[in-house]
């Protein structure tokens, strides 16, 4: 009998595989490989068991019980138990990388008997919500240590091992090809405890999800949609938007549209002159034409951003769009000293064959020239974006001016937005090199307060957005609605999608003819 193959198109190449520090597009199959203690369900507001089957709280909110399940057992064949967890999550805050700062709130965890975990927490925090993440939440077997000849799971040794291709997770997929440049190649798992339970929300069955789930990796949309035609990806990510309707009226093929947390903003180099005056910045927020974008470069398929927060996520608020205005925009130029427009050229950088960031970025350089603002645009690689932006700290001057950059979710909290790309403490995403202390302490204020008086956090969370939009780090430009196009023998596509993990197909849940 063959084996069931589905071929995933990505846009992006990937970076790492250690669980407990990748926080890029490894989630793609991440959340196939290994498993957090709990999943959720955004729309519909509720967590879905994974490795623990329930769970409960003290009434100050912060004990929290989790009760593991008995039938979980590793891709090694060893058990998924408390220990497991404890490791994998200490070894996560321990070695600070990634995501781990949502772990903030616990003082510790303790293994309770094989089976229980018990996190206390240092302020009520939602901790669902955290251990739900799709970053630094995954379980993996404490056997990683002999495999890798390491002294501890903090060795860097380890994280080698998984860097190398090597996985140790639970989840309905093993990771059995690595190359993290041109394809990841998955293999399903017909031992995971998923498979057992005909009336777990997360999974289709044994025999009709994918035997073989291939993450192939095609960095130009209008390759993958001419692939799918030609039947050599099953799954695209992205396909040009002029294509979208051809697909929709052809049989063969389902288009998928859900809603989604992931947005789209340009990121402003706040230290690199005149960028670092808030007038030019302020002017370049009204010369954006944000209808014309979502209409143009997405074809409608998204909402004009209002602030950093994505529509439809608990922090979002309606009041923080900027009004496309060139005139204004002109007289704020004029009092910044540059009446006449800026003397120098703005770099502005977006992922090499993403149609979507190179459509706006054509718009903007177009709508900026109008005031006098000549731009650069320079289409580059995830890897050389990356590699470029991470010198803007310590040399400023040195790189990019603009750059146009997708967020999406780790812990589904704004926290999330608001910390990674504009916390003075986190220099690896906060591209915009932008530092205010007391914007850094109104959102860990806020954070700490989700668990215990979300109204208050509510309004710490609109005061932080409030300083975003006057000092302008960064420029919201629209809220995603997500599409996938798959062939017409891929069933159930809709529900292996989740705007909590973006970019993820849940390939358990797909149904293969």
């Amino acid at each position: 009998m063959s084996r069931k193959t589905v071929v995933y198109a990505s846009l992006s190449e990937m970076t790492s595989a250690d669980p407990s520090t990748e926080f890029s597009n490894s989630i793609m199959w991440l959340p196939l490989v290994y498993e957090p203690l709990v999943w959720y369900d955004a729309l519909k507001d509720r967590f879905i068991p994974a490795l623990a089957e329930r769970w409960e709280s003290s009434p100050n909110g912060t004990v929290w019980t989790f009760y593991i399940r008995r039938d979980a057992k590793f891709h090694d064949g060893s058990p998924v138990n408390a220990e497991a967890v404890a490791l994998s999550i200490n070894r996560t805050i321990t070695l600070k990388g990634g995501a781990a700062y949502i772990w903030d709130p616990v003082e510790r965890i303790e293994v309770v008997d094989e089976y229980t975990v018990r996190f206390y927490l240092k302020y009520p925090a939602p901790l669902l919500k955290i251990a739900a993440s799709p970053y630094a939440t995954y379980i993996f077997c404490p056997n990683v240590v002999k495999y890798a000849n390491a002294a501890n799971l903090t060795d860097p040794k380890v994280a080698d091992w998984f860097n190398k291709g090597n996985d140790c997770g639970s989840g309905p997929y093993r990771l059995v090809k690595w190359n993290p440049e041109s394809e990841v190649v998955l293999e399903k798992w017909s031992e995971w405890w998923g498979w057992k339970e005909p009336n777990y929300p997360w999974r289709s069955s044994l025999d009709k999800a994918p035997d073989i789930f291939i993450i192939k990796i095609i960095k130009d949309a209008a390759t993958q949609s001419r692939m799918l035609r030609a039947g050599e990806i099953d799954i695209a990510q992205s396909v040009p938007v002029e294509d979208l309707k051809s697909f929709e009226k052809d049989p063969n093929y389902v288009v998928v549209r859900e809603p989604s947390f992931q947005n789209l903003l340009m990121l402003i180099n706040t230290k690199k002159p005149p960028l670092n005056d808030v007038r030019v910045r302020m002017a370049i927020a009204h010369a954006i034409p944000y209808e014309d974008i979502v209409n143009l470069a997405r074809g409608g398929l998204a909402r004009v951003a209002s602030g950093p927060i994505p529509y439809g996520l608990w922090g979002h608020f309606d009041n923080l769009t900027y009004t496309y205005d060139l005139e204004l925009a002109k007289r704020l130029l004029a009092e910044a000293g540059y009446p006449t427009g800026i003397p120098r050229t703005l770099t502005l950088v977006y992922t090499a064959g993403d149609i979507y960031e190179a459509t706006t970025a054509e718009i903007i350089k177009a709508s900026l020239a109008k005031i006098g603002i000549n731009v650069e645009i320079r289409p580059m690689s995830w890897e050389e974006q990356w590699a470029l932006a991470q010198k803007g700290w310590e040399n400023p001057e040195e790189v990019q001016d603009l750059f146009i950059f997708y967020w999406w979710p780790d812990v589904l909290s704004p926290i999330t937005y608001l910390y990674n790309m504009f916390s003075s403490q986190s220099k690896a995403f906060n591209l915009c090199y932008y530092e205010n202390s007391t914007f850094d302490e109104i959102i860990m204020q806020a954070y700490r307060l989700e668990g215990s008086d979300p109204q208050k956090a509510l309004e710490l969370y609109y005061k932080a957005q409030y300083i975003l939009y006057t000092d302008v780090p960064a420029i919201p430009l629209w809220d995603m609605i997500d599409i996938r196009v798959a062939t017409a023998h891929i069933k159930n596509l809709e529900n292996a999608i989740n705007p909590s993990y973006p970019t993820v197909v849940f390939a358990q849940m797909l149904i293969v003819d």
